[in-house]
């Protein structure tokens, strides 16, 4: 018994004297080394966000690039005459999912471009929201042009309905990270961002209901309405120029 008290005693013993060797003060080497370390994570720390921005960036690029590449890979060459008529409706598929898709990447590029100089996780994860979302339109094109229905036209408008909003979402976390100090900047574009969200809103609802009387019409404004976004003037570069002025 009093042989197992002593070893006890002798470990505690060792521990504690390992302890203060631990807690011995650096040498000027390992100090010098030790702060340059230190400096080197608080600028890794500072940078990490301006770096997941731009990563994330150039992932959109790529995943994009990958969804409009798929679809045309889909496409068959038409073998005999009574093919044409599927192949040329495949082409025409193809270069509507290719505006859409196209248009929401000039969006959140030029959210990215504009707003967003620093990402945190949460913007990571709201983009990839965006774009689990975007992939699905090719899919609900070719569905809602080769079988419509009320149910394909409603199921095309949820899902792009989705990808605006999590396209607003990746906007507004974003402008949140990029911006933390300027709060009256982000109280007035939390309200802006909620007119949106509410104009969306509405407006996919009125798509809807059009489609549960007209698919066929309601095809027609959600194929339409994206293109014709994507080939209008955009001025907020040229406002931005002038407010900078």
């Amino acid at each position: 018994m009093f042989s197992l008290i002593l070893q006890s005693a002798k470990k505690k013993e060792l521990a504690r004297k390992r302890a203060e060797r631990s807690l011995q003060p650096l040498s000027p080497e390992e100090q010098s080394e030790w702060d340059q370390l230190h400096q080197y994570r608080e600028k890794a720390i500072k940078e990490s966000g301006a770096k997941l921005a731009e990563h994330v960036m150039t992932f959109n690029d790529g995943v994009i690039a990958i969804i409009i590449t798929i679809v045309l890979v889909e496409i068959a060459d038409p073998l005999s005459k009574s093919a044409y008529q599927d192949f040329f409706s495949q082409i025409f598929i193809y270069l509507i999912s290719f505006f859409v898709v196209a248009n929401f990447w000039y969006e959140i590029h030029y959210t990215f471009s504009f707003y967003i100089m620093r990402a945190g996780k949460m913007t990571m994860v709201c983009d990839f929201a965006f774009l689990a979302n975007l992939s699905l339109i090719p899919v609900m094109t070719k569905w809602i042009m080769g079988d419509l229905s009320v149910l394909s036209v409603v199921c095309y408008g949820i899902v792009y309905f989705l990808v605006q909003i999590f396209e607003l979402a990746t906007e507004i976390v974003g402008m949140r990270s990029s911006l933390p100090h300027i709060k009256t900047f982000r109280k007035f574009w939390g309200r802006f961002s909620w007119l949106r969200f509410i104009w969306l809103f509405l407006l996919n609802l009125v798509f809807i209901l059009i489609s549960f009387v007209q698919p066929r019409l309601g095809m027609i404004l959600y194929l339409a309405f994206p293109i014709i976004n994507f080939v209008m003037p955009d001025n907020r570069s040229q406002r931005t120029r002038k407010g900078d002025k």
